[in-house]
């Protein structure tokens, strides 16, 4: 059987410092049937540069989808690299950040082998922080009532005996493959989200279409969190955590579920817009309720 074409689809935005050693990762990859489809938010070219010079320096497979200094979003430009990868025949879609570590040379295939073996269609790798080690993500839930998705023993020490392989409701799109008959059912990543969210709200339409995500730990990658966005607590990251949380409530969440997480997300936000220092977050927070409600 001929070994299936993965379609790595990656955003890039204004973080040339992570792409060497994702280029270098990627590279001793002992799997070898794919190709890297790279979508550029960046406002200026410094990173989509860096990139093709990387790609042919490691001399990795890639197409280069430049939207002329326009940031897109994550979503949107997730969905322009998946449906080139989708027109390009790819069998499975491997969304990817750029801001990842691959220390073994096996994720790839050994992600192959259970998605082929076992016919596993939605699949993510376990998820270390870097360069602490301690878990990031080893399986997560999508809970309705609150309208989050919490990982499970994130930042707990990684011991490999402690960790199965098992299927959840949720796994960060920040490396997430899916076989493509799946994403081709499931649809396209929602581009209001823009950042933020637009996992959750792709994971909550694949679980309601009847798949989970299996966590495969012997595929071990790692993560520089936050290093695109700045991280959850700067303003960006405020708004649209903010923003995106309510959307998705008012957008997935039925009957009284819907009322009790609306209730809770307002309640628990203006607390912490009530409570945190920083003027320019409690700002951040508050422009996200009014834009939340409203979408």
């Amino acid at each position: 059987m001929k070994s299936p074409k993965l379609g790595l689809v990656t955003v890039l935005y204004n973080t040339p410092s992570v792409l060497p050693d994702f280029f270098k990762s990627l590279s001793c990859q002992n799997y070898k049937n794919y190709t890297l489809y790279v979508v550029d938010n960046s406002s200026t070219s410094e990173s989509l540069d860096l990139a093709k010079s990387l790609s042919e320096q490691y001399a990795v497979s890639t197409i280069f989808i430049d939207n002329q200094g326009n940031n897109v979003g994550v979503a949107a430009g997730n969905n322009q690299g998946a449906l080139a990868a989708g027109h390009d025949g790819c069998d499975y879609i491997v969304f990817i950040n750029n801001d990842l570590l691959f220390e073994q040379p096996t994720v790839f295939s050994e992600l192959v082998k259970v998605a082929t073996d076992d016919n596993v269609k939605v699949l993510s790798p376990l998820i270390l922080n870097y360069p602490a080690g301690n878990i990031w993500y080893a399986g997560g839930e999508i809970d309705e009532l609150k309208a989050v998705a919490p990982h499970f023993m994130i930042d707990e020490v990684y011991q490999p005996q402690t960790i199965r392989r098992a299927r959840f409701t949720y796994a960060p799109t920040c490396f997430l493959m899916i076989a493509r008959d799946v994403w081709e059912q499931v649809g396209l990543m929602d581009e209001r989200y823009f950042a933020y969210y637009d996992d959750t709200d792709f994971l909550y339409r694949i679980v309601q279409s009847g798949f989970l995500v299996e966590l495969i730990p012997s595929a071990l990658i790692y993560h520089k969190v936050g290093s695109s966005t700045g991280g959850d607590i700067s303003r960006f990251g405020m708004y649209h955590l903010t923003r995106n949380r309510i959307y998705f409530i008012k957008k997935n969440i039925k009957g009284m579920k819907k009322f009790i997480s609306l209730l809770y997300t307002l309640m628990t936000r203006v607390f912490r817009m009530l409570t945190i220092k920083n003027p320019e977050l409690r700002s951040a927070i508050g422009k996200g309720i009014l834009d939340g409600l409203k979408m």
